[in-house]
């Protein structure tokens, strides 16, 4: 091979190095992954050495880069460079940039072509909609959807668990009284308020109304009742309404057991426990814990 095609070829493989790593560079900016990917980075940063060696290459096959550019230096730099061997490892390197290209949907490392870009936006739109269907609009915790994958996927595994079924108290007469949007208030300064209350291995739902769930993983029924009083002072913190300030409490239900039994049997167990706590209450028509009318907000 003469030394001008094999200029040529090394300029077009330092070409096609430079459109690669365009391409996985402009993939990593466009989604955001610049950070989050280093072994694209990598991938980029390797191609544009490639790129690099090849056009030097090029460059030394052209001109001489000696002091005087004499021609026995060019000549003898467009020997070696053009021999056959030299000329093999070049192709060989084109070769591999060509079968990454058509193996890169195999991939970690992103180019952006339309079709992964694609990919990359459906992903994020499906997750997305996962999202949406496991949490609860109003409140933000998430929802009785998430609740049954939850409990699912603990059905059968050898570990206690601790059931709380939580019910507000004077709920309906929030609503009556100062409208459902004070009553929607309420029930998301709760949910925010229980979810900060937890630790490790706790979770919140809300079922729906007025009614939430806590499931405690790995906890005893000490553990459960240290729960309860948390979830009780948490439900029964002050709520800032446009109206005033108000106080609302809850029943709360304990259920604990293996989750081998079903989680879903607990909670069948915690809400009869904490509809047996409103009967004796009606019974001894006790008033409802620590729920109060509306009270101005000074200034």
């Amino acid at each position: 091979m003469g030394w001008e095609s094999a200029a040529a070829l090394n300029a077009l493989i330092s070409v096609c190095y430079v459109l690669i790593a365009g391409l996985i560079t402009q993939g990593l900016v466009r989604s955001g992954q610049t950070l989050k990917n280093p072994l694209a980075v990598a991938t980029a940063a390797i191609f544009t050495t490639c790129a690099m060696h090849h056009g030097h290459h090029a460059a030394h096959l052209v001109w001489s880069s000696g002091p005087a550019g004499s021609t026995e230096q060019l000549d003898a730099v467009r020997a070696v460079f053009g021999e056959w061997h030299t000329v093999l490892i070049d192709v060989l390197g084109a070769v591999v940039a060509v079968v990454y290209l058509g193996l890169r949907r195999h991939y970690r490392a992103l180019v952006h072509t339309p079709g992964m870009f694609d990919d990359a936006v459906r992903r994020a739109a499906e997750q997305q909609l996962r999202d949406l269907a496991f949490t609860d609009a109003l409140t933000g915790v998430p929802n009785r959807a998430a609740y049954q994958a939850f409990a699912d996927e603990l059905s059968g595994r050898e570990v206690d668990v601790c059931v709380l079924f939580l019910d507000l108290d004077g709920f309906k007469a929030v609503n009556d009284a100062l409208g459902h949007e004070a009553g929607d208030r309420v029930l998301r300064d709760v949910g925010q308020r229980l979810t900060s209350t937890l630790r490790e291995g706790e979770r919140v739902f809300r079922l729906g109304g007025d009614e939430l769930v806590v499931v405690g993983v790995g906890h005893g029924p000490a553990a459960g009742q240290e729960l309860v009083r948390r979830a009780t002072r948490a439900a029964a913190l002050p709520v800032a309404l446009r109206e005033g300030s108000m106080t609302v409490g809850a029943s709360v239900g304990l259920a604990c057991g293996r989750a081998a039994v079903g989680v879903d049997a607990l909670l069948r167990e915690a809400d009869q426990a904490m509809y047996a706590i409103k009967k004796a209450r009606a019974v001894l028509d006790l008033p409802a814990p620590r729920t109060a009318r509306p009270r101005p907000v000074a200034g």
